[in-house]
């Protein structure tokens, strides 16, 4: 069984491929998310939901935000916010950040680490709640931001909860790979902006599509920005119209602030959906209730201010990338605050001409994403690769090209690039021209751009018989699919007749692909082109 997990500060979300089927597993509670928090409460540590309902009552040993500590010293400015900010202690201890806990009536200090593998391991008993102890391999992600130390550490407290780790990829590729960007057409050449918008960060990333495979032009990060900015607006106008009714500032009162926190993010998330939203908190201030209706236009006259703060940096990123507005053609949204209608309306106002990717719920894509990378690997379904700067595994150092005689292809065409992963599958179809009763598919290994005398034949397949008389257009598909232990097998089918014809080049053959001498591969290669499969 193989799954993607998506790790973000404020919630966690794990999907399954199965039977060949991609999805997200609800958590016991039936929440399709999971909150990212652990709570110590006397001899009890609860996680997810449970910590998130006693945090009024248990702020003090409650743990959120732990992604944003992990691998931080703890004399960073954004750490020595978050130290003032936070409502759980959080000390030095060898100047990295550690939260100070009471658990059994005792006072202990808890590492990042602990907290995260607390969390997977929430994960894990969710994830074998589908099913398939034996095999539970995993596809992380990572913001385009973090450090090999960081990812580490997450890695490493998903292998102690149980989770076999097959690979680490970026958040941003995942969320292209979800809506299959790139994958259904090979040939496909686009330019993606992954705009996510959590509840304590955003980031934005562009990415290049470019036969499957996907490049990180340019990334940006922010951690003070996100939909708890939004919650706390609409809190302090709550707070407000309470004082007007009451004549009593409940802005003094710590708990009943957080219990009016609650209620806002709860109205926030309604308002995504309809036009009014009622806050209710009962016993807000000194035994007095509050009830508040707010509407969409209200929320949003509220967070305009937050809004083109959240849009600012979009500008700075094309402009680091070297691209403009028009050049986007696919704009994917991801994380909880992307719902809000006024910023995804405000987005499709930037990028008129893009695509905006928004079927799939926002905070679920990510985790989509990694869950079909891991279907991948593991050899269960034949989707391709993902962004070859952000993973790590075996790749072909060289192109495969192709030459098609009898066609309009009178140049060498790239088949599968240079530094694909493996196992991949290429499906390419080529015009052969009316009159032409053969065609013949000759491939070669060199580099992207080089002529035919620098490359090296390593297969030639020819179809004969092909009919001229034909009413339809002549179309051969070449299928190429590059397995996990090394070999190639090349398949070709004119459409209209279905004559077709085939090779296998086997691993040794094929070794150049992986790092060895070319010249035994032009030899050997050959020689099994040479009596292709009929």
């Amino acid at each position: 069984m193989s799954c993607g997990i998506y790790f973000g500060a404020t919630s966690i979300c794990l999907a399954l491929h199965k039977d060949g089927k991609t999805d997200v597993v609800a958590n016991d509670s039936g929440d399709r998310v999971t909150p990212a928090m652990v709570a110590y409460f006397g001899k009890d540590r609860n996680v997810g939901l449970g910590a998130k309902q006693g945090r009024i009552r248990n702020a003090s040993n409650t743990i959120v935000n732990v992604k944003h500590i992990i691998g931080k010293n703890f004399n960073e400015p954004f750490i020595q916010k978050l130290v003032k900010e936070s409502s759980c202690k959080i000390i030095n201890q060898k100047n990295l950040p550690v939260y100070e806990v009471e658990s059994n009536e005792k006072r202990i200090a808890v590492t990042p680490q602990e907290v995260l593998v607390l969390i997977f391991k929430k994960m894990y008993s969710i994830a074998s709640s589908q099913g398939g102890l034996d095999v539970m391999d995993v596809v992380l992600t990572v913001p385009t931001n973090f450090t090999t130390e960081q990812s580490n550490t997450i890695s490493k407290a998903a292998s102690v909860a149980g989770f076999r780790i097959c690979r680490i990829v970026n958040e941003a590729s995942a969320a292209a790979l979800a809506y299959d960007i790139g994958q259904d057409t090979s040939a496909e050449i686009s330019n993606v902006l992954v705009y996510r918008l959590g509840g304590t960060s955003m980031s934005i990333a562009v990415l290049n599509v470019n036969c499957g495979m996907y490049r990180i032009l340019e990334s940006y990060e922010q951690m003070d920005c996100g939909g708890s900015h939004f919650t706390s607006s609409l809190v302090e106008a709550c707070a407000v119209e309470f004082k007007r009714q009451w004549r009593v500032d409940v802005r003094d009162n710590k708990r009943g602030m957080a219990k009016l926190s609650n209620a806002c993010e709860t109205c926030k998330h309604v308002l995504s959906t309809l036009n009014t939203a009622s806050t209710f908190v009962e016993s807000v201030h000194e035994g007095i209730d509050f009830q508040n209706k707010v509407s969409r236009a209200k929320l949003e006259s509220l967070i305009q201010s937050h809004l083109q703060e959240c849009l600012q940096p979009v500008d700075k990123v094309l402009e680091s990338a070297k691209l403009t507005h028009v050049d986007i053609h696919k704009v994917v949204l991801v994380g909880g605050s992307t719902r809000i209608p006024k910023l995804q309306q405000l987005l499709r106002a930037k990028f008129p001409e893009a695509e905006m990717l928004n079927t799939l719920a926002p905070e679920e894509v990510v985790a989509i994403g990694a869950a079909k990378q891991a279907a991948l690997i593991s050899g269960h379904d034949d989707i391709q690769l993902l962004d070859v700067e952000s993973v790590q595994g075996e790749c072909i150092p060289y192109a495969l090209l192709v030459k098609v005689s009898n066609s309009d292809e009178t140049s060498l065409q790239t088949a599968v690039p240079k530094n694909t992963y493996i196992p991949v599958r290429r499906q390419h179809t080529y015009t052969v021209q009316e009159d032409k009763s053969s065609v013949c598919i000759g491939v070669y290994c060199g580099e992207e751009g080089s002529t035919e005398e620098e490359c090296i034949l390593v297969a030639k397949l020819v179809l004969t018989d092909l009919p001229t008389d034909c009413q339809k257009e002549k179309q051969v598909t070449t299928v190429f699919h590059y397995r996990r232990e090394g070999s190639i097998h090349i398949t070709c089918t004119e459409v209209v007749s279905g004559k077709s014809s085939g090779v296998t080049i086997e691993t040794g053959e094929s070794s150049a692909f992986v790092g060895e001498s070319s010249k035994s591969v032009s030899e050997d290669v050959n020689n099994t082109a040479a009596t292709p499969e009929q």
